[in-house]
């Protein structure tokens, strides 16, 4: 995990169940900010209840990056359920508010879920538009590698979003995995520049 620099002010830490309201704001600003990179929508977000949000961040499986005490990014973990999906699981929601990235925060976030999901599932899954290189560029460090596209995987108001499909095995690569070369997806440099949208 990479660890903060001296003197730096940001800590990575789980989203407290009493901070449900806080959680639900920075959700909102993320969606509104890119409605491109997210699954959920505002009006989603806000018709939940506020108990519901607090007893989803009672899990402890929603990472905040704060500066003192509000955040500027978040990442979320999400574990399969059933005896044939539970060795799976999602990383969900990540997102930096534009002013705070370049500064490794991102990676700091993907760092902590990673060590949240070790003990708890054998694989993980995350989906990224197509067209975020800088997003892909960053899964990628942390040891994802794509293996399909959804194409119009969202529906906004003017057009659709391919999303890519990526993986990482916290156990090691399966054997039978042909290796990144095999899946036909394209090389990080082969796909256009976008601006950091979910990541």
């Amino acid at each position: 995990m990479k660890a903060p620099l001296p003197g730096d002010p940001v800590r990575i830490r789980a989203f407290a169940p009493g901070e449900a309201e806080i959680f639900r704001t920075f959700r909102l600003e993320a969606l509104d900010a890119h409605p491109e990179a997210f699954g959920s929508s505002p009006a989603d977000e806000r018709a939940l209840p506020l108990e519901v949000v607090a007893q989803r961040l009672a899990g402890g499986n929603t990472f905040g990056a704060f500066d003192g005490g509000q955040p500027i990014g978040m990442a979320g973990f999400f574990a399969e359920t059933g005896e044939k999906r539970r060795h799976k699981g999602m990383v969900w929601g990540v997102y930096v508010q534009a002013g705070w990235r370049r500064r490794g925060i991102a990676a700091r976030l993907i760092d902590r879920v990673l060590a949240h999901a070790e003990p708890r599932v054998e694989v993980l899954h995350l989906s990224v538009v197509a067209e975020n290189a800088g997003a892909r560029r960053l899964y990628e460090s942390r040891g994802f590698t794509a293996y399909g596209l959804e194409q119009h995987a969202l529906r906004l108001a003017d057009r659709y979003v391919d999303e890519l499909l990526m993986v990482r095995f916290l156990g090691g690569e399966p054997a039978s995995n042909g290796g990144p070369s095999s899946n036909g997806i394209p090389a990080s440099n082969a796909l256009p520049r976008a601006i950091l949208g979910g990541a």
